[in-house]
């Protein structure tokens, strides 16, 4: 198991949230790759190792300088599938990164763009299987794509964030959701906070500067029911919000100043994330409970009576490390039944079962914090081929590893005096993004072979000579 320490709140946090954390000292250790030293990946440290958990491997989008930041796929032992450095981490840097659906094939989505304080100005992007970019998601009227939200629709169109100042009495910043067709740019849906939801439901405090703008309603999620109209959840009201897609009205409001519903006292929330419907009627959110560090926060899943206005909780899950997510967080409901939880500005996850055991819990440095985590299925075939180095240190080894393939279980060193007189020596398991295989003797040249479940050949990496 790699180790780490465990870190200060990454300092650019402070470009989404006013509120800093309390934690240690010192930076986390990046992983350092014999075969990649291009590639320094936040380590990812399991607390409580897996039992009981769901297929699919563990999406995570760690932004900070303490090392490399980008989307990132790891594994239930912590050690990365897939990494892509993606900007610098503060400038420019990734969130809301996960596998979707597009024209029938598997994806990968996320946002990447410049920081404003509580949001972003980019642009998604969409990679097919081999981690090529197939696609690039932007807003529409003018605006750019927010970080937070970015759903695949079956009609391949994208629902996306943005956000806008309007100038009132004050600089006041809306919330803008659109329905974009991915392909051609076109804007098919334009909603807007100010046309349908008043200033004053804002629970947030009004900056003492009335030059700076209010950030009143902080839209935070958005997807769409059978029928086509959209939940939305806003942060600075406290609310959940079912719009019609047809008028864009406010059909009811969850919480809040305003709300329609009879909310029972333990089905309360508060600047929450991740409103979204589940098949058997209820609904799941991250309740990060407070914007200032105290309360603890949790996964809820809720019982919406949009009949009888009524809601309950049907189970929580609370952090069982560290208590209050200040902001950011996501809670995915997986198909068996298990939630998995990110918890946004604190850099960890859970996987909790259907009883509320913790069935996984990773955490990854204060540093690095992660807006959503996601369990989700996902096979990657690289276009790239493997990569192999020789090293002599003492004892000559061999080093394997390709990047964001899903499907290498084992590899075959091929060694000899020339790079066309290879011959295999042995085979060995896979470990880790990274496998190391040691030599009875020193060796001119090596080449890997990676190989699958059944010993089949995937792809060979170029010969190499020994590192001097």
């Amino acid at each position: 198991m790699r180790s780490k320490v465990v870190a200060v709140v990454f300092a650019a946090l402070a470009l989404l949230v006013a509120t800093a954390l309390p934690g240690a000292s010192a930076p986390p250790e990046p992983d350092q790759f014999v075969t990649r030293p291009d590639l320094s990946p936040p380590v990812v440290r399991i607390d409580t190792p897996a039992h009981g958990t769901e297929p699919g491997s563990i999406f995570l989008a760690p932004h900070g300088t303490a090392t490399q930041s980008g989307p990132m796929i790891i594994d239930d032992t912590g050690e990365p599938v897939w990494f892509q450095p993606v900007g610098d981490g503060a400038g420019l840097f990734t969130m809301d990164f996960k596998a979707q659906t597009y024209q029938g094939q598997p994806v990968l989505t996320w946002w990447q763009g410049e920081p404003h304080p509580g949001y972003g100005e980019g642009e998604y992007v969409v990679l097919d299987r081999s981690y090529q970019q197939i696609a690039a998601v932007r807003a529409g009227g003018g605006l750019r794509a927010d970080l937070h939200e970015m759903v695949i629709t079956p009609r391949d169109t994208a629902l996306l964030i943005a956000y806008r100042t309007a100038q009132l009495d004050r600089p006041v910043v809306e919330g803008v959701v659109q329905e974009v067709d991915i392909a051609t740019g076109e804007v098919l849906f334009d909603w807007r906070s100010l046309d349908h939801v008043a200033v004053d439901e804002s629970t947030a405090p009004l900056p003492e500067d009335p030059a700076k703008p209010y950030d009143y309603f902080h839209l935070n999620s958005v997807t769409e029911d059978a029928a086509g109209n959209l939940l939305i959840s806003a942060r600075h009201t406290d609310a959940i919000y079912q719009l019609d897609r047809a008028t864009g009205q406010v059909r009811w409001r969850l919480g809040g100043k305003r709300s329609d519903f009879a909310v029972d006292p333990g089905a309360v929330f508060a600047r929450q994330h991740d409103a979204r419907w589940h098949p058997d009627g209820t609904m799941s959110l991250f309740d990060n409970a407070a914007s200032e560090p105290g309360p603890t926060s949790r996964a809820l899943v809720l019982a919406v009576d949009q009949q009888a206005r009524t809601a309950h909780v049907v189970r929580e899950h609370p952090n069982p490390g560290s208590p209050t997510s200040v902001s950011q967080g996501n809670h995915q409901v997986l198909p068996g039944g298990n939630s998995f939880v990110g918890w946004g500005s604190q850099p960890e996850f859970t996987e909790f079962d259907e009883t509320g055991e913790v069935a996984l819990h990773g955490s990854f440095g204060d540093d690095m914090p992660s807006y959503r985590a996601f369990r989700l299925p996902w096979t990657g075939t690289p276009t790239e081929p493997p990569v192999a180095a020789l090293r002599d240190d003492g004892t000559p080894a061999v080093y394997a590893s390709w990047n964001g393939s899903t499907e290498v279980r084992s590899w075959r060193v091929l060694t000899g005096p020339t790079p066309d007189q290879l011959t295999p020596v042995l085979d060995v398991p896979k470990t880790g993004f990274e496998t190391a295989a040691d030599l009875p003797a020193a060796e001119a040249y090596a080449a890997v072979e990676a190989l699958d479940a059944n010993g089949q050949v995937l792809a060979r990496s170029e010969p190499v000579e020994p590192e001097s």
